[in-house]
């Protein structure tokens, strides 16, 4: 017998996990099993079903790619800030003993990481009481506010403060790893999540161009209206436009996500009552359910004791360790081979592109031609980075075009980290579980990235930054060793799941399994991606 609300789980569900008879107890089961179990027989054809996804592509696939847009255009901000004033009105570098000091840059730079290392946890696990796609539309408008908050700093102790807190704004790339999840199968995922992860560097290559605009707003309405603005005394010098332009349009962006994006497939507004059914049951292959709101402390122990979770940190370590140092160091970088702030600009746009085009085919590829071969395809996207790098550290610097050359192939590493995210999303069950798993991921990536911007040593910078060159290096070696690991650890698992599906055959059979809240270890038909 189920309740009426819709938000509610069946209230005699009893599902014996193990054959020991340990049961699922009413609650601890999918949000949707109620909903799940009513359309149970529910047949739909294959047109029908491509219908659904294309809705479904239409509505949240563009308000995810935007959201990852405007969740990093702060790291390319900074960077192109700091080339327009930001470093000189701050402080941020000084002279000791006759050499630049950058290291207080380095710790602003580097500062939103232990925002989020300090606010993953609790807003993840705040998050799983909540509906993810608001959850997503207030980080946004959160984003926007602390960017409009940039131009009111004054010191370096200011902008350490307030980009601490815009570290929580992290909290967008997990959630949209879950939401993933909620709405698309999971051979579907790679290429999904290589559209709107491209945002995130789409939003760079937008950003760039805003920001050469930006900087050179010095006349005209806008900026008449700004410095009108006496009572705030708002005297805005080039790089603040940056951030008022990015602030503004993520705190409405992130407005609209709050009104529009529905909590589950079984509220979507977009769809009709048989098309939301479709969208529930097409997903009781992924075995991984939608949403569960009671928090189970077994799953976190299982997260943390689980290898894939910390296989997948090394290279999410590696990921924010070089995304940030790229994203501070960049402008400096372009700088560095004889080029005017404005040109650096200009030539770091397609670094951006390249990564672009890399998320976008390594999630094409995952998705239509190798989606058994996931850490094999984020090997191959490593590998021209690796080029990258040596040729940054070891080209002669008057050799302008294999330098820049060598920058834009350090843009492929993104391609790898789009199969890390569809291994995310499709390679862990249990929704406790999930949220404890991203949350450890977030946290380990983010002490990469806090680490990153140190890489890169002002002094440095007529030899190219060796010291940042080498140690990418070295975390893109220990990326592809630990891919190869996982790989190892998923198909020796996936062995394990056909011994453990003939010792649980009729939980295995049980068709609304997948929305039971089991983990991808607790559930004897759930089979791993590699």
């Amino acid at each position: 017998m189920a309740t009426k609300d819709e938000n509610t789980v069946v209230e005699t569900a009893s599902i014996d996990r193990s054959g020991s008879g340990e049961t699922v107890e009413k609650k601890e089961v999918d949000d949707v099993l109620r909903f799940a179990i009513e359309s149970e027989n529910l047949t739909w054809t294959p047109e029908e079903e491509a219908k659904v996804v294309r809705k479904i592509d239409f509505i949240i696939l563009p308000m995810l790619f935007v959201g990852a847009a405007l969740s990093l255009a702060d790291q390319q901000a900074f960077g192109f800030a700091g080339l327009f004033g930001l470093i000189e009105e701050m402080n941020l570098f000084k002279f000791v003993n006759g050499t630049i000091d950058s290291s207080a840059y380095s710790l602003a730079a580097a500062m939103p990481s232990l925002g989020a290392i300090a606010g993953q946890y609790p807003l993840l696990f705040l998050a799983q009481k909540f509906s993810y796609g608001k959850f997503l539309g207030v980080a946004s408008v959160y984003t926007g506010l602390l960017a409009l908050l940039t131009i009111v700093c004054r010191n370096e102790a200011a902008i350490y403060a307030l980009r601490f807190f815009f570290g929580w704004s992290s909290i967008i790339s997990p959630l949209a790893i879950i939401v993933t999840s909620m709405w698309w199968k999971t051979r579907e995922q790679p290429l999904r999540v290589g559209i709107y992860i491209a945002g995130s560097a789409t939003g760079n290559l937008i950003g760039q161009a805003v920001d050469v605009g930006a900087v050179g707003i010095t006349t005209g309405p806008l900026a008449s209206l700004v410095h009108n603005l006496q009572t705030f005394q708002l005297y805005l010098s080039g790089w603040k436009y940056i951030y008022v332009i990015l602030g503004s349009i993520a705190m409405a962006y992130g407005l609209i996500v709050v009104i529009l994006f529905p909590s589950s497939p079984m509220k979507a507004w977009f769809l009709t009552a048989r098309e939301r059914q479709i969208a529930v049951r097409r997903l009781a292959s992924n075995n991984t359910g939608i949403q569960t709101r009671v928090f189970k402390v077994s799953q976190v122990k299982e997260a943390l004791l689980d290898p894939q979770t910390w296989l997948l940190a090394i290279y999410t370590f590696a990921f924010s360790f070089c995304n940030n140092a790229l994203g501070a160091f960049v402008p400096f970088l372009v700088n560095s081979f004889g080029y005017s702030p404005k040109e650096a600009i200009i030539l770091s746009m397609p670094i951006s592109a390249v990564a672009i085009a890399s998320m976008v085919l390594s999630g094409l590829i995952g998705t239509k031609f190798l989606p058994r071969y996931r850490l094999i395809i984020a090997i191959a996207f490593l590998i021209p980075t690796m080029i990258g790098n040596i040729i940054l550290w070891k080209a002669p610097r008057s050799n302008v075009h294999a330098l820049l050359g060598g920058l834009y192939l350090c843009g492929t590493f993104y391609g790898a980290f789009i199969q890390t995210f569809a291994l995310l999303a499709g390679n862990v069950a249990g929704h406790t579980k999930k949220t404890a798993i991203n949350a450890t991921i977030v946290v380990i990536s983010n002490l990469g990235g806090f680490a990153g911007p140190y890489s890169y040593k002002q002094k440095e910078a007529a030899q190219g930054y060796p010291t940042g060159q080498i140690s990418t290096l070295c975390l893109m070696i220990a990326s592809i060793a630990a891919f190869a690991a996982l790989f190892a650890y998923y198909t020796w698992r996936n062995k394990q799941k056909v011994i453990q599906n003939e010792q649980q055959r009729e939980l295995a059979a049980d068709p609304n399994l997948a929305f039971m809240d089991l983990t991808d270890q607790e559930n004897p038909a759930f089979r791993y991606a590699t």
